[in-house]
């Protein structure tokens, strides 16, 4: 994933032995997150890696931060907590006018496999087809065991052709059987739409 790649790299690259500003207890970490320096708060948000208790003010820290370096860092502590929780805050992300917050949310539910698990059937059958869209993006790199019958359902029922036409990119990814199926279904139900026509003579092809 690339915004958490992105920030633990970063936080690789800082010396072991660096200084820090604020005690490193979590009263001091969470004082720390709420700095009015940036640099103190990516810190403190990389520094709160691993601790639970920490979750509540990590997502409020998320949900307010408009530095994409700290936000990053926050994201990166967040997703390995993998939680319902945190996959609810950024499942409301993808409804922003914001792009870069939606990317991100996009990119952090990808690497959350339980705690998206607990959110896509909401968002694959709201009323916003953007946010439906961006869920199907979401599938298309889960690393959950369930994502074929998530994108059967979206090519199945979904009303909008654009919605499904993502279902069968992203099976494409995954497997050529899946691929394959998804796609003949999706050209019946919508014959003249050509691209999905088009997705189901490339899948036929793949034999």
């Amino acid at each position: 994933m690339g915004l958490v790649k992105k920030a633990a790299t970063t936080a690789a690259a800082e010396p072991s032995a660096e200084r820090r500003d604020t005690e490193r207890d979590l009263d001091g970490l969470l004082a720390q997150l709420r700095s009015v320096d940036a640099e103190q708060r990516r810190r403190a948000a990389l520094d709160l890696a691993g601790v639970g208790e920490a979750v509540p003010a990590l997502l409020s820290a998320a949900r307010g931060e408009r530095q994409p370096v700290v936000r990053d860092a926050v994201l990166t502590t967040l997703v390995a907590h993998d939680l319902p929780e945190v996959a609810r805050e950024l499942a409301g992300w993808l409804g922003d006018d914001d792009a870069v917050r939606r990317n991100a949310a996009v990119l952090t539910l990808q690497a959350m496999p339980n705690g998206a698990a607990a959110v896509l059937d909401e968002l694959l059958t709201t009323g916003d087809v953007r946010v439906r869209t961006l869920a199907v993006m979401v599938l298309s790199a889960l690393p959950h065991p369930g994502v074929p019958d998530w994108l059967e359902v979206v090519v199945d029922a979904d009303a909008d052709e654009n919605v499904v036409a993502a279902a069968v990119d992203a099976a494409q990814q995954l497997e050529d059987g899946l691929a394959r199926q998804l796609a003949t279904a999706a050209a019946a139900r919508f014959p003249a739409n050509p691209y999905l026509r088009f997705l189901a003579t490339l899948a036929a092809g793949a034999r």
